[in-house]
């Protein structure tokens, strides 16, 4: 009686332990996707302000840092505030 207790929870739990792992993949494979359509957007509007540099405001567009991907970016502070004594 135990024993099938345990293999029939070992089946359950390595069943959920599958489901995971190939959901896991699939938001992988979505991040990356997201990832690329960002740095294509990036790029698209890096070369269009490059394109336009007659134009003062396509200046400073392309002095900007819009073509770094925001994963270069450093990540706020989000309100934490350090205390020095």
């Amino acid at each position: 009686m135990a024993m099938s207790l345990v293999a029939s929870s070992w089946v359950g739990l390595s069943n959920i332990y599958q489901g995971m792992i190939l959901r896991l993949g699939q938001l992988e494979e979505k991040r990356v996707g997201l990832r690329k359509e960002m740095d294509q957007h990036e790029l698209a509007i890096l070369t269009a302000a490059q394109s336009n540099n007659s134009n003062q405001t396509s200046r400073k567009l392309a002095d900007e840092s819009i073509g770094v991907s925001r994963r270069s970016r450093p990540i706020p502070s989000l309100g934490r505030t350090t205390h020095k004594k």
